[in-house]
């Protein structure tokens, strides 16, 4: 049973292709059979008349099927009820309802039930019903109009009642069956998902301590080169504001090296003091505006963050730092220099939206963006978004992309805000 929740719709239907020819296979063998045996009574044109029509559409269907391409549960819903007409029309030539081979109808009952949601299975044990509940009333009229119901008769109407209880019985369990494996499947897919990304961060984090521990060491000396400059220089030189950049941006990667050598020291939870949402915001932003002084980015901070509070500032940094410099680069990829930043408050948590000027974010990826390791940029690694991802999943909060109408793309970060953020 547990190969059957495996298969693809595609397989299934090719796998549903051959399991038709295989009945009209048996059919003919029937036909052929019938005259031999003088107790067995068949529609035989009925039959050959149906078998044809079956055929003809089956193959087309394999035409069809020899294409590459992948198949949705909208197709094999409508296989499954190809099944059933097909099954109905062969019962009303070989005896109806008192036929033996009536408990068929399970057969797409339990792949509907197996392979397709809930409401689509129903639909197909109804319709099963509906069909095998007609070729019942055919049966009975002719034995009603005769005034008598001898045994066969109730033995026929106990096989429409067993089948109504076993129908029922397969949707509901191994219906529920399909879609526990369906969830265990999906959940082992993430947990796979999420160790190959912790994989990753760890390998570039351990990378990382060992290049910032490095770096410490030239950028003192290069800052110590450049304050010695800006001494033996006159002040109303140009070189001295080439000067005065470089220094802002050696604090800078200085400072990030701090931060980068202090996040792989144990932390105390209980040292933890809540910053304001709006000072935090503002911080971040400026220290981005150092990295890129070329960007024209534009703020609005909805006034009810005024008395919001985060609890880690460094991991909001992080993961908004790589965010906006994605939101840069698509810009000016794209012959702009524009990126806008809204930060509101909805309810207990922040919501910050970038909004880029770039060609947008294909449609195919906007799931898979931070989960696994993909750019979109010639040059680009992949890691950014990665590494977004995980700092706000440490804070409980998400990060997620997509295209906007005007173009570009609009990515929202949502973090929850401090459990002593004042309730307004």
């Amino acid at each position: 049973m547990q190969a059957v929740f495996r298969l693809t719709p595609i397989r299934l239907l090719a796998w549903l292709h051959w399991l038709r020819w295989g009945a009209i296979a048996c059919v003919l063998s029937a036909v052929a059979v019938a005259p031999m045996l003088a107790q067995v009574r068949v529609n035989t044109d009925g039959l050959l008349a149906v078998s044809a029509v079956v055929a003809a559409i089956n193959a087309l269907i394999g035409w069809s099927l020899r294409r590459p391409r992948p198949a949705t549960q909208a197709e094999l819903l409508a296989h499954l009820l190809l099944d059933v007409g097909a099954l109905t029309a062969w019962l009303a030539c070989t005896g109806g309802s008192s036929s033996a081979f009536v408990s068929l109808y399970l057969l797409p009952i339990a792949i509907a039930a197996a392979a397709l949601p809930r409401a689509q299975a129903w639909l197909v044990a109804a319709l099963a019903g509906g069909a095998y509940t007609a070729l019942l009333l055919r049966f009975l009229y002719p034995a009603s109009m005769a005034g008598h119901h001898g045994d066969f008769t109730l033995h026929v109407l106990g096989m429409w009642a067993t089948f109504v209880v076993s129908a029922a019985l397969l949707v509901i369990f191994v219906g529920s069956m399909a879609s526990a494996v369906r969830r265990r499947d999906r959940s082992l897919a993430a947990a796979r998902e999420q160790m190959l990304r912790n994989e990753q961060i760890t390998a570039i984090g351990a990378l990382a301590a060992g290049a910032a521990h490095e770096l410490s060491t030239p950028l003192s000396t290069m800052s110590v080169i450049v304050s010695e400059l800006r001494d033996t220089e006159a002040a109303d030189t140009p070189l001295q504001a080439d000067l005065a950049v470089l220094e802002q941006q050696l604090a800078l990667c200085a400072h990030q090296i701090d931060q980068l050598l202090g996040a792989a020291e144990p932390a105390e939870p209980a040292s933890a003091t809540p910053v304001a949402a709006p000072a935090a915001l503002d911080r971040i932003v400026a220290r981005w505006r150092l990295m890129r002084p070329e960007i024209q980015a534009t703020v609005d901070i909805d006034p009810a963050l005024n008395t919001a509070s985060l609890d880690d500032e460094t991991a909001l940094a992080q993961a908004l730092t790589n965010v906006l410099n994605n939101a840069a680069d698509a810009s000016q990829a794209n012959a702009s220099s524009r990126v806008d930043i809204a930060a509101q408050r909805l309810e207990t948590r922040l919501v910050l939206t970038i909004d880029d000027e770039g060609r947008g974010i294909a449609d195919a990826d906007t799931a898979r963006a931070g989960r696994i390791r993909f750019s979109s940029k010639r040059d680009g690694r992949g890691l950014g978004l990665i590494v977004s991802h995980v700092s706000l999943e440490r804070l409980g909060g998400e990060i997620s992309l997509k295209r906007r109408p005007e173009g570009g793309t609009r990515t929202q970060v949502a973090i929850p805000l401090s459990s002593q953020t004042a309730r307004s």
